[in-house]
């Protein structure tokens, strides 16, 4: 039984060594589970320095598995709104890029991720907007 066992994990070792598999090319875990995929919740938005949180019901951001993006809001009055497009997620920086249609170009922003969390900061005419999404 012994010898059976050793004869069948040498024969998959030397099937793996003759094949020319690459190791180095193999996904890994996390490619394949994409643990930052879900629904991010908005904590912080603040436009130079003023709060516009309070201003929102809801600010969610959404990594879908297939590289796709949703930020979407309701605001108090009930009105609803959103924007799509695709991302990149590279765990090698801790980074995520998230890129989007404008007309005829397309627009890409990289943002870094921190402890799960994804921070936004961008300059809209002169002033800071920052924002923190996280998982709830």
């Amino acid at each position: 039984m012994r010898l059976h066992r050793f004869f069948i994990a040498g024969t998959i070792l030397g099937a793996l060594t003759l094949c020319g598999c690459d190791v180095s090319s193999m996904t890994t875990l996390a490619e394949i589970s994409r643990p930052y995929v879900g629904e991010y919740v908005c904590e912080t938005l603040t436009l130079g320095g003023e709060d516009l949180l309070d201003r929102f019901e809801t600010v969610k951001l959404t990594l879908g598995y297939d590289g796709g993006f949703r930020l979407s809001y309701r605001d108090r009055l009930g009105a609803e709104g959103g924007y799509g497009g695709v991302y990149e997620m590279n765990a090698a920086c801790d980074a995520v890029t998230f890129s989007a249609r404008r007309g005829l170009r397309t627009v890409s922003r990289t943002f870094p991720v921190r402890s799960g969390a994804i921070y936004a900061d961008l300059n809209l005419q002169g002033k800071l907007l920052h924002a923190e999404f996280r998982f709830p």
